[in-house]
């Protein structure tokens, strides 16, 4: 269907900050069907993309970076804390695994969410951070989960979501310029949009279709998560790949954006639906809409990759 050259998603709002970190200057825009951001004033064949922190941050992606090792895990040597990398299983697990799925209920945005929690989880050991996303977060991923999926063999593709406050003075609730952990309520004045990563780098293991989304310190200002897909036709659905004795680098899964000192919750879109690795006080989760279909076991598979992970999560 054709597009509608005048559609207009905020029609009401006049300008755009064109960078957050100087608000004076401002630029007027609007918003086509897909999500995107067109400034106004652009010259003809400029790209339709805000601008964001430095030249180039949109596109740079940086190669993987290896150097620097975390503690043990496992008696293997877990990846560093680099480039973010995703991963979507390709081979399904061995049948009659005994764990159990962990499942609860959260409601965010008077949205009822099915929750299943890792249960090697220790309080006692855990790091305590929280990484979840809002339903700011969420609503600007579940609009524009299209633009990333995969209907066929890949290759993956990915987003960041944006958040972009009209008003850019301190307000009361506002953490650190570095919080990633969003607040679940107050919407107020500030919209969340997704950016897709144009330049990530695609891969493969014998195992997993994987996504390299670029270095957290090249994100564009105000990036507060992730989003990737898995190919529909050979994935495992949305279940992540585990394999720490992969060389050159281990494959850890889906979770690489919560560790570090800006963690991120990663969306994970497979098959029209949409998933969230997520930390909750140190908690590693995967949350998913109540009522979202899954396949046979795919339950009980991600339940087995949360267990594993979580020691990711440890305190140092």
């Amino acid at each position: 269907m054709a597009k509608n050259p005048y559609f207009d998603r905020y029609g009401g709002i006049k300008s755009l900050p064109d960078d957050p970190l100087n608000p004076l200057q401002r630029r007027p825009f609007k918003v086509d069907e897909d999500g995107n951001v067109i400034h106004l004033d652009s010259k003809p064949g400029a790209g339709n993309l805000p601008d964001h922190g430095r030249s180039g941050d949109l596109a740079r992606v940086g190669i993987l970076n290896w150097h620097e090792l975390d503690p043990r895990l496992d008696g293997r040597s877990a990846p560093p804390i680099g480039d973010i990398v995703a991963t979507g299983a390709q081979r399904p697990l061995a049948e009659g695994a005994k764990e159990s799925v962990t499942i609860t209920r959260k409601t965010i945005g008077g949205v009822d969410y099915d929750v299943i929690s890792s249960n090697t989880y220790d309080p006692a050991l855990s790091n305590g951070v929280t990484a979840m996303p809002n339903a700011g977060a969420i609503a600007a991923m579940n609009r524009d989960k299209r633009q990333i999926a995969v209907a066929g063999s890949g290759p993956e593709r990915g987003t960041r979501i944006i958040r972009l406050p009209f008003h850019l003075g301190a307000k009361k609730g506002d953490g650190p310029a570095n919080e990633r952990n969003l607040p679940l309520a107050d919407l107020r004045d500030e919209i969340y949009y997704s950016l897709p990563i144009i330049d990530a780098k695609p891969g493969s293991t014998a195992t997993a279709s994987t996504l390299n989304l670029g270095s957290p310190g090249e994100f564009p200002t105000g990036t507060v998560a992730l989003g990737h897909a898995h190919p529909d036709t050979i994935s495992d659905g949305m279940v992540d790949d585990w394999d720490p004795s992969h060389k050159p680098h281990p494959i850890i899964g889906d979770v690489g954006s919560l560790r570090g000192n800006d963690p991120m919750p990663m969306a994970t879109v497979s098959e029209d639906r949409v998933g969230w690795h997520q930390l909750e006080n140190g908690r590693l989760q995967f949350m998913y809409p109540a009522g979202t279909k899954l396949r046979p076991n795919e339950a009980k598979k991600i339940q087995e990759r949360l267990d594993l992970q979580q020691s990711l999560f440890h305190r140092k």
